[in-house]
């Protein structure tokens, strides 16, 4: 449920991030069965309800569900909802099979 509600901030900033720069020709898609958790965390111990949530993601062409690249990111979610990116990694990316 939270990758579904993240998804939106996440398409947003990978779609900017890889295109037209990384990928010429599309933008890349966000599977929520990509997600791998790194890390959970409250933010001001267990009485706040300000979580941080750290995952590699693996993007895909969309369509064939061919793998483009990796990435890490930590987004801060507090009562609101509030989301805010805290950090963003580009961990590889990889390269895209010519027809």
């Amino acid at each position: 449920m939270l990758m579904k509600m993240l998804a939106t901030y996440i398409s947003e900033v990978l779609d900017n991030y890889y295109y037209p720069k990384i990928l010429k020709d599309f933008s890349p898609a966000v599977d929520p069965w990509k997600f791998e958790v790194i890390e959970t965390r409250r933010v001001n111990g267990f009485r706040g309800f300000i979580l941080e949530i750290t995952f590699d993601i693996e993007l895909t062409d969309g369509g064939h569900h061919v793998p483009v690249g990796k990435d890490r990111m930590t987004y801060r979610i507090s009562y609101g909802p509030e989301v805010k990116l805290i950090n963003h990694t580009h961990l590889a990316t990889y390269k895209y099979p010519q027809e």
